[in-house]
Parts: C-alpha cells; structure tokens; sequence
C-alpha cells in the first residue's frame, strides 16, 4: 500500500467541518476531479453507507465503490474499498478540536497494487490536489456558514 497523508487546520468547529464530510454527494465540490458521485443511503454518511464516484486523475479514470467502515461522530470518517478489491483503497478523515471554533484534520489515502512507476507521479499529484482540496472545502465551509447565518434573519 501506498500512504499520502494530509494535515490542515480549520477555523471552523469540528462539528461543522464533519457535517461536510459525511454530505459525500458535496465531495464533487471540494474534490479535484471527482465527475459522478452516488450515495446509498441518501443522506449524510453513516456506518455502513455506500458510495460510488467516477473520477479523473491525472488524465487516468477512476471508478470505484467503497462504504463507510469506521464512523465516529463529529471525529472520524472512513471509506474503504471492499475486501478482495483489485485496486484496494482507503480514505480516513480524522479530525481533532483545537477549541470549539478550529480543528486539525488529517487525511490520509492509502492505495494497494500500485505499479512502482506510478507511485512517483501519485505521489506528485497528491502533494499539489490535497492542499488544493482542503482550500475549497474551506470554501464550501465559510458559503455554508454564510447560508446558515442569512437564513436565521
């Protein structure tokens, strides 16, 4: 397995950053790339939830279809591919308080059966996508926060 890890720090109550995580259809928006994203259950993620996304990477398609294996609420997040899977992947979302207004969140994708000359080149892509990512879902987070305090006057 391949490991990319990721660590940012959110102005923004845990609750609220995990709120956006678990609204997986949202992941189109933060995501670089992702191109189709179906949700089963709908709703926000839960244990159990499955979730298919297509998505180009690096001029490569990727399609896939993992489910929630770890939950924790307003903590953690896990998607993982099924057992046996050809390409195995898993993507965690961990996220510690810092006060009751910030947060650390560490992202880490881990992916099997990767040929050595890639490993490079995904190694390249993650080091640009994960800041680019964690920039837009800081986005997402401050519009949502502007919808929720006009709709309360």
């Amino acid at each position: 397995m391949v490991t990319f890890e990721y660590i940012d720090t959110f102005d923004y109550a845990p609750a609220s950053v995990f709120a956006l995580l678990t609204d997986l259809e949202a992941r189109t928006s933060w995501i670089q790339g992702l191109i189709e994203v179906r949700v089963t259950p709908a709703g926000p993620a839960h244990l159990g939830t499955s979730y298919y996304e297509v998505g180009k990477f690096s001029g490569f398609k990727s399609e896939k279809t993992m489910s929630v294996t770890e939950f924790e609420q307003d903590r953690m997040l896990v998607l993982t591919t099924p057992d046996g899977a050809s390409n195995p992947f898993r993507e965690s979302y961990l996220i510690e308080p810092l006060s009751a207004g910030s947060c650390r969140l560490t992202i880490t994708v881990e992916v099997g059966n990767v040929p050595k000359v890639a490993e490079f080149f995904m190694r390249q892509e993650m080091k640009k996508s994960q800041p680019q990512n964690a920039e837009s879902l800081k986005s997402l987070l401050t519009s949502r926060a502007q919808q929720a305090s006009s709709s309360e006057y």
